[in-house]
């Protein structure tokens, strides 16, 4: 596959990816401020945390694989032996540093200052993008990115109480970049690969190949985790990581990735922040006011704006 046929977009069914985009991003935007929570607690640090939601969106992916149709779960769908090679290095990037970095990040830096490094996604997808497949940086896309991106820092900005409980706001906010650094190589570089499998399929080898480095790599730190200590409420935060912000969000980014250029996918982390801003609402901590409701509507226009580009 040629470099500008991976660049090809699906003229219908487009508005799927837009959906899928969304729920994914509402789903990663409120799991900062519960994994922060999870970390506060002291009962698990950065990398534990990261290889339980691995490891348990790796067991739930292969059992609930033998129960879903095969149209969204290919029983018998073979790998090409050239293409390994690509399925662990999108592994190691997408998941493995993209989840443990962040996550990690986390502990040490505010659950704002961890979205604000996420809005810098679709500045490094569309950078990435014209280098390596020569997607152009056009007027109206690089007017979208920039909309985005004043939405999204209006969002998290807007609220000065939230940037508290930063132990090593320098050292997480780098691990959270890179992290996010890491996304954008994955958006960019692996549309041949996600355009030949199956979403099911592709991710479930890339979690299967995850927890077979990075869980194994951990397996001390799980082993030695005292589950009885968690509370309910650890362990429903933890379900939810697992089972929204990684088993299905991860499910949506390739299938998304079959519809839509990869500087539109990276623009949806823009919405992360606004989930955080109605989560933060609906629990008391925060107003949803003015300031959120044209941070949103920049939001929307930056996604508009470059989806619309060339």
């Amino acid at each position: 596959m040629t470099a500008n046929q991976s660049t090809v977009i699906q003229p219908r069914g487009v508005w799927r990816g837009h959906v899928a985009l969304l729920f994914a991003n509402f789903c990663w935007g409120a799991m900062s401020p519960l994994s922060k929570t999870i970390l506060e607690s002291g009962l698990v640090d950065g990398l534990t945390l990261s290889a339980i939601r691995i490891v348990g969106a790796t067991i739930l992916m292969v059992i609930a694989g033998f129960f879903l149709p095969r149209s969204i779960a290919p029983r018998n769908e073979k790998i090409m032996r050239s293409d390994w090679p690509k399925i662990i290095l999108a592994s190691f990037l997408m998941i493995t540093v993209n989840q443990g970095l962040y996550i990690y990040g986390i502990g040490y830096t505010s659950p704002v200052d961890a979205s604000i490094m996420t809005t810098l996604t679709p500045v490094f997808t569309m950078i990435l993008a014209a280098i390596f497949i020569s997607m152009p940086i056009t007027l109206l896309k690089g007017i979208g990115v920039a909309l985005g991106l004043g939405g999204a820092l209006m969002m998290v900005l807007g609220d000065a109480d939230y940037s508290e409980k930063a132990t090593n706001p320098a050292l997480g906010n780098t691990m959270c970049l890179v992290a996010q650094f890491c996304a954008a190589l994955y958006y960019v570089l692996f549309r041949n690969i996600i355009n030949r499998y199956s979403p099911y399929t592709l991710m479930k080898w890339m979690f299967i190949t995850s927890s077979l480095t990075f869980g194994v790599a951990m397996l001390p730190r799980l082993i030695e985790c005292d589950y009885s200590a968690f509370t309910p409420a650890i362990w429903g935060s933890i379900a939810y990581i697992i089972i929204f912000a990684t088993y299905i969000g991860y499910l949506l980014i390739p299938f998304s990735q079959r519809l839509l250029k990869p500087t539109v996918i990276s623009m949806y982390s823009y919405f992360q922040p606004v989930t955080s801003a109605i989560l933060a609402s609906a629990l008391g901590l925060a107003t949803f006011g003015f300031v959120k409701i044209a941070a949103t509507i920049l939001i929307f226009a930056g996604v508009f704006a470059v989806s619309r580009s060339k």
